[in-house]
């Protein structure tokens, strides 16, 4: 007895609800199938939409590296070193690192970047292995901060990843696109906003906190980064007075809404605020949810520089920081907190290091079959493929 083939829409529309990671596994069934996973960008955008999605945790570690990671609220995270993910610099002939000191994520796709000399970033899908390298033309990377989003075209709905580098110093903005293999200048988007931390990406557009200069004192706001108006706008946060918050952090709650952390001072109550609704089209309409109110020690130290998960559900935050020591003594200290509703506080201590800055960071990570772009023809090369 035979079985009886189905029709191809029929398997495909199938293929579309089975998560990500196990469309890996799947790959070798058939050559259809795999042309299927690897090359067809209608099927990925459409199992982007109706697959499950498939929640797992990344962590930036000490030797910068980007390692996978088991949480248990209640207890402790548990990075699983034996699996680490590292790159070679592919300037070199011999096998160099690439340090990768900071992960930007996007929908599947991960922007790991090295902020203090590198003059590259790398655009990586972990589940498919693609990488493309992309080769800065700002003069002093130095002082560059490197966004990752995406723009869709209004009749095929197709990604069209970009990236976006901001100098701090000159504030001008330049966007590559991976279409035409070259960076342009946009720039400055936002004229009276100093950008403040680190970034991250939702739906394909990058948030920051940015400090407004024309008011004084200056105003810590949100800004929206709009990749297909390539414009800016600003975003309210959940008070309209924000001067005095010292600390001010950003996450991503189940791919679907922004997360806030705020603390006016040490001894004040660290709150945890999620959005309701975002506006997409003028992100003006914005409604916010208390989630947490902790009372921390202030031995616990939080910094802007931090990093955090939130699990809304159960309430409990799993905060991520690195902190710098002085000129004298250059080292530095990783230290991940867990804390719920009762304020207790599981600390993981990860030591000191006499090492090179690698900021300790957590981020939730969504697979996708989301492709990157390959460079094509004879235009303009500034990206770095070998």
């Amino acid at each position: 007895m035979t079985i009886p083939e189905l029709p191809d829409d029929l398997v495909e529309e199938i293929l579309s609800r089975v998560p990500a990671t196990h469309l890996k596994r799947l790959r070798s069934t058939c050559k259809l199938w795999n042309r299927l996973f690897n090359d067809d960008w209608r099927f990925a955008r459409k199992h982007s939409k109706e697959s499950p999605k498939q929640f797992t945790y990344l962590i930036m570690t000490k030797n910068f590296n980007i390692a996978p990671v088991s949480i248990d609220l209640n207890t402790t995270v548990e990075v699983k070193t034996e699996i680490e993910h590292s790159f070679n610099d592919p300037r070199y002939n011999y096998p160099v690192k690439f340090k990768t000191n900071r992960v930007i994520h996007c929908d599947g796709v991960l922007l790991c970047a090295n902020f203090n000399k590198e003059s590259i970033t790398c655009l990586w899908n972990p589940l498919t292995g693609e990488k493309r390298w992309i080769k800065s033309e700002e003069p002093n990377h130095r002082l560059c901060m490197f966004h990752l989003g995406y723009s869709q075209g209004d009749k095929d709905k197709k990604k069209s990843y970009k990236v976006l580098s901001i100098n701090r110093d000159t504030n001008v903005f330049r966007m590559y696109e991976f279409d035409s293999n070259t960076w342009r200048s946009l720039g400055n988007i936002t004229p009276d906003w100093r950008m403040l931390f680190f970034p991250l990406s939702l739906k394909g557009n990058t948030y920051v906190f940015a400090e407004d200069e024309t008011k004084k004192p200056s105003i810590i706001s949100l800004l929206k980064i709009d990749y297909t108006t390539e414009k800016s706008v600003p975003v309210p946060l959940p008070y309209d007075d924000c001067i005095d918050f010292r600390l001010t952090c950003l996450s991503v709650v189940r791919e679907e809404k922004l997360a806030v952390l705020l603390q006016r001072d040490r001894i004040s109550k660290t709150e945890v605020w999620v959005t309701n609704k975002i506006d997409d089209e003028t992100t003006k309409v914005v409604s916010w949810s208390k989630v947490l109110a902790l009372d921390l020690s202030p031995d616990v130290v939080l910094s802007n520089l931090g990093s955090f998960l939130l699990d809304e559900e159960k309430k409990v935050l799993v905060y991520c920081g690195t902190w710098c020591g002085t000129y004298y003594q250059p080292l530095i200290k990783n230290v991940i907190y867990i804390v719920g509703e009762d304020n207790i506080v599981t600390t993981m201590d990860f030591g000191v290091e006499d090492l090179n800055v690698c900021w300790l960071s957590i981020l939730n990570y969504v697979p996708s079959l989301d492709r990157i772009k390959p460079h094509q023809g004879k235009r303009k090369r500034v990206d770095v493929n070998y």
